[in-house]
């Protein structure tokens, strides 16, 4: 694995003191660039780019105390130490006015100058922490949701249009499709954004507890009841509850969470009287609620109570346009969270990921680019460092995972008929209606491709067989 300790950069033109400073300072652990001249350093920082710079007030025709000016506008995050055997009052504010880090006079205290570089090198990471995040923060696209596809341009008009209103709101999606997130612009987009966002998941309470999590409790109400607890829906006084995987709640919590939405008004355990609260409720499910309540899985009158708006957000396999997008903002966070430079991703790596069809959606991939930043030295993720599920999926995979529409949202099963039709129209329409090519893509002759375009009705006029 390459090395990835920090490197010190110095610029002194004389020879021996380089050499004295790169053995200290590769005793210490680093990495060492020792250069003679500011245009040397200059090259250099074309190239690479350190992460503390000892730089020597008087480098032959060069004032070290105007160069400073130049790397802080050009390089923020790189500490700059001045050494000077000349020291002056005078230069050394003129260097810190400048934008130098500290000021240390020769001859160097090696002590000293490794204290500074340790300071130095944390004020660097902490910077490059600050600034990954400030970035990836500025490209989220709508308060935290990233991304630019069509579905995701439907979710941010549909939300900005309800979220001002107190209207119940259930969002529908798989795992890891960010409905915590949906839930969390609603709120922020609302006139409740300055009140609490309460964020429950009832499944993780245990069941002997949910009423008094839910709705709190009054002191002695139970065995163990040493104080009064506040509920979750007294909690969210003034603002919004976020009730996560609804269908997983027992029917009996369904039933006075009903209750609740009816009237707005909680009782304690233990508590003689109730009280009206001021919440907007938003909930979500990754199951599908028509499937659900056959199953008495989730009571009709509770899941029309709460469905007043439904916000379905589609999963990633749907928009994978997306999927650069949101790949470079967890790579920044990734970056920023486990201490590492700069991450970037070869074309080539970047393909496979938006040919994936991503059962766990944002999810998984978030977990992915953790997983591949924290395990890899290198500055730009390449095909090999992707797991065999991902490098290895095929055009065919990519169509099976798209050819899903609206009709399976809404809890319909299609026949193996309807899944062909959709692969078949899926590819002739990536493949702008040239039979050869779709039927490379789906793995097939061309003849047998005539034949069930055929069969299957798709009267269209297509390439024909030479």
């Amino acid at each position: 694995m390459a090395n990835r300790a920090p490197v010190i950069m110095t610029v002194d033109d004389d020879p021996h003191m380089l050499s004295i400073i790169e053995h200290h300072v590769r005793q210490w652990g680093y990495r060492h660039c020792g250069l003679q001249s500011s245009k040397q350093m200059f090259d250099k920082l074309e190239r690479d780019i350190p992460s503390v710079i000892l730089l020597d007030v008087a480098l032959g025709d060069s004032d070290g105390t105007v160069l400073v000016t130049q790397l802080k506008e050009s390089f923020p995050s790189v500490p700059v130490i001045m050494i000077t055997a000349n020291a002056t009052v005078e230069a050394a504010v003129k260097s810190i006015k400048n934008g130098a880090y500290d000021f240390i006079c020769k001859p160097l205290d090696f002590d000293r100058v490794r204290i500074e570089i340790e300071k130095a090198v944390k004020h660097n990471r902490l910077s490059l922490q600050v600034k990954a995040f400030e970035s990836a923060a500025r490209r989220t696209d709508f308060h935290g949701m990233i991304g630019r596809s069509e579905p995701m341009r439907k979710v941010y008009r549909l939300i900005e249009t309800v979220a001002p209103t107190d209207a119940a709101v259930l969002i529908l999606g798989e795992t890891g499709t960010g409905k915590e997130l949906a839930a969390r612009a609603i709120h922020e987009c609302s006139k409740r954004a300055s009140g609490p966002f309460i964020a429950v998941n009832a499944p993780a309470i245990p069941h002997e507890l949910i009423e008094s999590a839910l709705f709190g409790h009054e002191k002695g109400a139970f065995t163990g009841a040493d104080r009064t607890h506040v509920g979750f829906c007294e909690q969210a006084d003034g603002g919004t509850l976020f009730l996560d995987e609804i269908c997983e709640m027992d029917y009996d919590v369904q039933a006075k969470l009903l209750r609740f939405l009816q009237d707005h008004e909680i009782q304690r355990v233990g508590a003689k009287s109730s009280k009206t609260v001021n919440v907007r409720v938003v909930a979500a499910t990754n199951r599908l609620p028509n499937l659900q309540i056959e199953k008495n899985k989730l009571r009709e009158d509770f899941y029309y109570r709460l469905s007043v708006v439904s916000v379905s957000l589609a999963p990633l396999r749907q928009r994978f346009e997306d999927v650069a997008l949101l790949t470079r903002y967890f790579l920044d966070l990734a970056a920023a969270k486990y201490g590492k430079t700069a991450v970037s991703i070869s074309t080539e790596a970047m393909n496979l990921l938006e040919a994936f069809h991503w059962p766990g959606n944002i999810r998984q991939l978030e977990n992915l680019v953790d997983q591949i930043v924290i395990t890899n030295s290198a500055h730009e993720i390449a095909p090999d460092m992707l797991p065999a599920e991902i490098s290895q999926s095929t055009p065919a995979k990519r169509l099976m995972a798209h050819s899903a529409d609206d009709s399976d949202q809404a809890g319909l099963m299609p026949t193996i008929e309807e899944m062909e039709h959709r692969l078949i129209r899926q590819a002739l329409t990536l493949t702008a209606n040239s039979v050869p090519q779709a039927a490379k893509q789906l793995g097939i002759s061309e003849a047998t491709l005539y034949r069930k375009i055929k069969k299957l009705g798709l009267t269209k006029t297509f390439d024909k067989p030479k």
